[in-house]
């Protein structure tokens, strides 16, 4: 099964981004637009059916993704569910990324169509959807191949590619219809298969992209090659905000061999040459005059004291009431009270950003690992004053995102490189700037308090959260609209899944120039691990297994309960551990940006002791995702989960001194090893919803559970992340 990375050209039949609410409302599956289509070719010059669908005259079957594969698994997830309808030959089939329909788009569940990956909504939104446009083809290749062979529709079925009508024993393969099924009308209500039918959704399918991930043919963004392409390298300003407002040596850097231009940019200096190492020896070269910027005095110190002292203000935006909690608290009781913190985090992908762009008079042409195609084509448009239509994206593997490679700063960069040269520039940024000069993830401080009843559960609870809003930078009017508050900050607190009949949930927006953006999880790898840390010290409160006491709370909710069942019981969870090993053990209902979907996660790890440290041993995860398109896919999601979790929990923290971020490449900003890796089993439960989010739903639970667990073996509480595994 080969693997490519050509994206079906921008200027396609349907138009680009026609933007008004009629099309946005159109792109709701079905999508009646398909049903009058004129016929163009797509890869390879074969024959289109759908969007998504092309077939060679010797059956060769060519599945659009649409989704880039940045190691979740859609290149092998979804031309899944599109062979299963087509009833196409799983082994014969060819992947292509494709680009720049509307078809493409994520249509009204997000503010406006846009095509790109996040917010684990490729499964959502894109199931339906392609299990039409397989059906629609399917439909149009029978209806082709009853006519030639004279025989009613409804007496033919399809099979591994082929159309067959069984009284006479005749088949014709797709490839022999394709060109005339492609003149046909597509239904746009196709009869889809139940659920018997299916071949290939629900099954454990092998990973299309490893072979050549392991061989080294998948072409990465890093790996680009265009011909006359030129490479560039950055000087870029010590603090986060910095700007370049000079370069004092440009003429003695442009006279370095190799070197071909020197470019300045607000943010940066960039330095074009004949290969990335003289570029990079060029960029270093540089000396630079910077504006430090608002951030100039930034200091981690001074953030954490403002956060702190917003933790006691008397005023804060309220997302959640219910109920009196304020008159219960300030009655008495039982009280218990925590805060908690963490720090400021970045992406660290294994390929740092890098692209690859040709700013031409008819076009721009752009390669790289570009997780919002449409976010690309949108910022070039408005810095070159192109049409959105002439910005051509071609999307290759992704080595890591995370959320950092939807945002179009880097591809920004090597455009300013190219337009000044006149041909393609790649640009890769070095290990050091992308740390120093990313988007991070916001550390956040929470103050929770909770009266108990004489059961020991919590009759009222106010949870307070304070830190630099994300939606407060990047999406400030939905935020205002919202009532001033950050949903991704109180993220599974505000609408909070546990019985509370009296519950406040406020939060305080302590404003920073810092940039920020979308990490894997969001702001639940803070508000889970405040949440479920402040759950497990309930129970203790109340002298409760922390399993059980979650059922107590999760009574009203079958399905919750059916997951933490699971959990423990794949976990033994009933059987006493070994001297050495204690347990934590942690539970996650993950919503969907925009309540596109509902998982349900519990989790029981295992914490090993030998001597004064301590080990991850063994992770036991229970999920529930709706029906599984492949099973292997969702135990993959939830292990590196879980592992991306770890190394959270254990390592990651970006501190400031003076605008500058100190951290700066892997030796001090170490990621996860993999002899720290523990053993994960993922307890899947079955499921008759449609298919729901997995790529991030296994972050959040994990610090806190490790964070219980080594306050059974130390009787000491980690309430601030990263946590060292020591007494």
């Amino acid at each position: 099964m080969p693997l490519q990375s050509e994206s079906v050209a921008s200027l396609s039949r349907r138009g680009f981004l026609k933007g008004s609410a009629a099309i946005a409302g159109a792109l709701c599956i079905p999508l009646p637009v398909l049903a009058n289509r004129t016929v163009d070719s797509g890869p390879h010059g074969t024959s289109e059916i759908t969007d998504w669908i092309w077939i060679e005259p010797n059956g060769k079957i060519t599945l659009g993704l649409s989704q880039c594969e940045c190691g979740q698994g859609v290149y092998t997830g979804m031309p899944q569910v599109l062979a299963d309808e087509l009833d196409a030959d799983w082994q014969g089939i060819t992947v292509t990324f494709v680009t720049g329909r509307d078809a493409y788009r994520t249509g009204a569940a997000y503010e406006e169509p846009q095509q790109f990956v996040g917010a684990s909504m490729s499964a959502t939104l894109f199931y339906q959807r392609l299990r039409i446009a397989g059906a629609q083809a399917r439909e149009v290749l029978v209806l082709t191949a009853a006519r030639r062979m004279q025989v009613r529709p409804g007496q033919c079925h399809t099979e591994r590619g082929s159309v067959y009508h069984g009284a006479t024993g005749r088949s014709l393969g797709y490839g022999e219809l394709a060109e005339e099924a492609a003149k046909l009308p597509l239904n746009p209500t196709p009869r889809l298969k139940n659920e018997a039918a299916h071949k290939l959704i629900g099954k454990d399918l092998l990973r299309l992209d490893t072979p050549a991930k392991v061989d080294g043919s998948a072409e990465f963004g890093i790996d680009v090659k265009v011909g006359d392409m030129l490479y560039g390298a950055l000087k870029m300003p010590p603090t986060v905000t910095g700007k370049v407002v000079g370069i004092r040596n440009a003429d003695a850097v442009r006279a370095m061999p190799g070197v071909k231009a020197v470019v300045q940019a607000p943010d940066t200096a960039i330095v074009v040459a004949t290969s990335y190492w003289l570029a990079k020896k060029g960029a270093d070269a540089l000396e630079i005059d910077v504006d430090p910027g608002a951030a100039k005095s930034l200091d981690s110190d001074a953030i954490m004291a403002v956060r702190k002292a917003a933790l006691g203000a008397p005023e804060a935006v309220v997302a959640t009431k219910l109920g009196d909690p304020d008159a219960l608290l300030a009655a008495g009781g039982k009280v218990v009270e925590a805060d908690y913190h963490t720090p400021y985090i970045v992406h660290a992908t294994m390929e740092s950003v890098n692209a690859t762009v040709h700013v031409r008079e008819d076009a721009i042409e752009v390669w790289g690992p570009i997780q919002g195609q449409d976010f690309v084509r949108n910022a070039l448009g408005k810095l070159y004053n192109r049409k959105p239509e002439t910005i051509i994206v071609h999307t290759t593997f992704l080595g890591g995102s995370f959320g950092r490679k939807f945002l179009p700063d880097f591809v920004v960069h090597a455009a300013r490189a190219s337009a000044a040269v006149g041909k393609p520039v790649k640009v890769i940024r070095s290990r050091e700037d992308d740390i120093r000069h990313g988007f991070y993830r916001p550390g956040v401080s929470g103050r929770f308090r909770a009266v108990l009843d004489e059961r020991g559960m919590p009759k009222a609870m106010h949870a307070r959260l304070t830190g630099q809003s994300l939606y407060g930078v990047i999406k400030a009017d939905r935020m205002a609209k919202n009532g001033g508050w950050d949903e991704t900050m109180l993220e599974a607190i505000y609408d909070c899944v546990y019985r509370v009949p009296n519950l406040k949930v406020d939060m305080i927006d302590v404003k920073q120039p810092i940039p920020v953006s979308f990490m894997r999880s969001v702001g639940s790898t803070s508000s889970i691990f405040m949440l479920e840390s402040f759950v497990n010290e309930l129970a203790d409160a109340a002298g409760m297994d922390p399993y059980r006491y979650r059922r107590a709370l999760l009574a009203h909710n079958p399905l919750a309960v059916r997951v933490l069942d699971a959990a423990a019981r794949g976990a033994n969870w009933d059987r006493k551990p070994a001297p050495n090993i204690t347990r934590g053990f942690t539970f996650n209902l993950y919503t969907g940006r925009g309540e596109a979907f509902q998982t349900y996660v519990a989790m029981a790890l295992e914490l090993e002791r030998a001597g004064k440290a301590f080990k991850v041993r063994r992770v036991v995860c229970a999920v529930e995702a709706g029906r599984a398109i492949n099973p292997n896919l969702i135990r993959a999601n939830i292990e590196g989960g879980i592992g991306f979790a770890l190394t959270n929990t254990l390592k990651s923290e970006i501190t400031f001194k003076e605008g500058v971020v100190q951290q700066s490449n892997f030796h001090d900003y170490p990621l996860l090893q993999l002899a720290e890796m523990p053993r994960i089993e993922v307890v899947i439960v079955d499921s008759d919803r449609p298919p729901q989010g997995c790529g991030e739903v296994s972050v959040g639970p994990v610090a806190p559970a490790v964070a219980h667990a080594l306050y059974l073996a130390t009787k000491s509480r980690r309430r601030s992340m990263p946590m060292k595994l020591e007494t």
